[in-house]
């Protein structure tokens, strides 16, 4: 009788990780990775390097330029710059002290159209209604605060503009319109030093605008005499005298005169005694 086979023991693989095998399998993928990223890296910081470099050298430009030619250059070869929106800004501010209300207007609303997302935009639309303000163009100044606030409602500009927007029309005897412009500005800014202004001249308002009825207080329009001492019983006054009533003349008794003539007449001698 023949004997089965024996089964082959199972061969055991090993399945731990061979860093030596690996390396040899993707050794040159690995060193064209490592080139790549180390190239990458050398190119980030000569970026980084040239970049800064060439804020250094803008910010010394922009410290350098003090006349409105000097800005006007700057701003033309930083286009589109932090520093080139800022010069903009600072050129419209000399512009504006220098008088010339319309070429500030004209760079504020240049740097609003190439600067939207500047910080200070805000700040630039309402140097526009502060300088048509300052030309006596209330109106538009009014027209664009007011588009400033609904535009940018929760912007650090609004507190002011709503600020301006009442004043304007407190001046125009608006005073309705007014005062719930200073409500809004304290009700939706009320920790902001606006609010504190507009709640000081809202009291001022209210107070000056607040008038007496003579028909329901009469009593109040009557002046008390500071001379005449408490308890003492009032002088009555003086009769008007009517301009077109005649003098009345008494006429004179004729009893003194005679009276005087009976003085003035000699005493009847009494007759004297007969003799006896």
């Amino acid at each position: 009788m023949s004997q089965a086979p024996q089964p082959s023991p199972p061969i055991h693989q090993d399945d731990s990780f061979d860093l030596l095998e690996f390396w040899i399998r993707h050794k040159s993928s690995i060193r064209a990775v490592t080139i790549l990223f180390s190239a990458a890296l050398v190119g980030y910081g000569a970026f980084s390097w040239i970049e800064k470099q060439q804020e250094a050298a803008a910010a010394e430009a922009f410290a350098s330029a003090k006349s409105a030619e000097e800005l006007n250059a700057f701003i033309a070869s930083h286009k589109g710059s932090t520093l080139g929106g800022n010069a903009a800004l600072l050129l419209a501010g000399k512009q504006r002290a220098e008088g010339k209300f319309e070429e500030s207007i004209k760079t504020l609303q240049d740097f609003a159209t190439r600067y939207p997302q500047h910080s200070l935009a805000g700040a630039a639309k309402l140097s526009i209604a502060a300088t048509l303000e300052q030309q006596s163009k209330t109106d538009e100044a009014l027209e664009h605060y007011r588009r400033l606030v609904s535009l940018d409602p929760r912007g650090f500009a609004a507190p002011a503009a709503h600020l301006r927007i009442a004043r304007i029309l407190k001046g125009q005897n608006k005073l309705d319109e007014a005062k719930a412009a200073y409500e809004t500005l304290q009700s939706q800014f009320p920790r902001s030093s606006f609010a504190n202004e507009a709640l000081l001249e809202s009291q001022a308002l209210i107070s000056n605008s607040t008038t007496i009825d003579p028909e329901l207080s009469p009593q109040l329009l009557v002046p008390s005499n500071p001379q005449q001492p408490s308890g003492a019983t009032p002088t009555p006054a003086a009769p008007a005298k009517t301009p077109d009533q005649p003098a009345v003349v008494q006429p004179k008794s004729s009893e003194p005169a005679a009276e005087s003539k009976q003085e003035k007449a000699p005493a009847t001698p009494s007759p004297a005694p007969k003799a006896q």
